[in-house]
């Protein structure tokens, strides 16, 4: 039979090996929560894209659904970022061979804007359709919870979110091209097939005796 003194060794030893457990349970399960970035896109993905207005480098209030209609890329970048400025004439690339179909929406988040202006007068000029937005307080990318440069995301003709791209990419290359083309093509089909009209249900027939 054990002794009071045992009894209180296994009691001593049951609280101690508890406390860790009641005390610290956010940090040992803070793995197994997802990312705050994961859950912001799983919203984004359920409910589009909120609309939201910001002035272009021109002084042009610009607004998310000024683009409604198009493929959309909203890419964050900055032209301190080495890969942001070494995938950025294929993105201008992409939205040349598209002609209107595809637009991008580049927001900066370069500390001046004089680097912008800097950076953008080596090109001679952006296509109507690739509208940089400095985004010096990084509002816009809180809305995409976006944590490394760069990020793009890619949005349908209705603004639903349909994919995030992390990191540089080179988005005029053949692949890319017939991604995108396809992509027109699934977006068209659908907004023709929403398009029709129902049809009339017909009228029960009713019988009679």
């Amino acid at each position: 039979m054990w002794s009071w003194k045992a009894w209180g060794v296994v009691l001593l030893t049951a609280g101690i090996l508890s406390v860790p457990m009641y005390f610290y349970w956010e940090f040992l399960t803070r793995g197994m929560s997802p990312p705050a970035a994961t859950l912001i896109l799983n919203q984004l993905e359920k409910t589009g894209v909120p609309n939201f207005s910001y002035p272009d480098i021109n002084g042009k209030m610009v607004s998310l659904t000024d683009f409604k209609g198009k493929i959309l890329l909203v890419n964050i970048w900055a032209t301190w970022c080495a890969p942001c400025v070494k995938e950025f004439p294929s993105m201008k690339g992409l939205v040349e061979h598209f002609k209107g179909e595809v637009a991008i929406l580049a927001i900066s988040h370069d500390k001046t804007r004089e680097d912008i202006d800097s950076f953008i007068k080596t090109f001679g000029g952006l296509p109507e359709d690739f509208v940089v937005v400095w985004d010096k307080d990084k509002t816009i990318a809180k809305l995409f919870g976006t944590e490394v440069l760069p990020e793009t995301y890619i949005l349908s003709k209705e603004q639903k979110l349909l994919r995030k791209i992390a990191g540089e990419t080179v988005w005029n290359e053949p692949m890319a091209l017939e991604f995108f083309k396809e992509l027109l093509d699934k977006e068209n089909n659908r907004l023709q097939v929403k398009d029709l009209p129902k049809p009339v249900p017909k009228p029960e027939k009713i019988e009679t005796h």
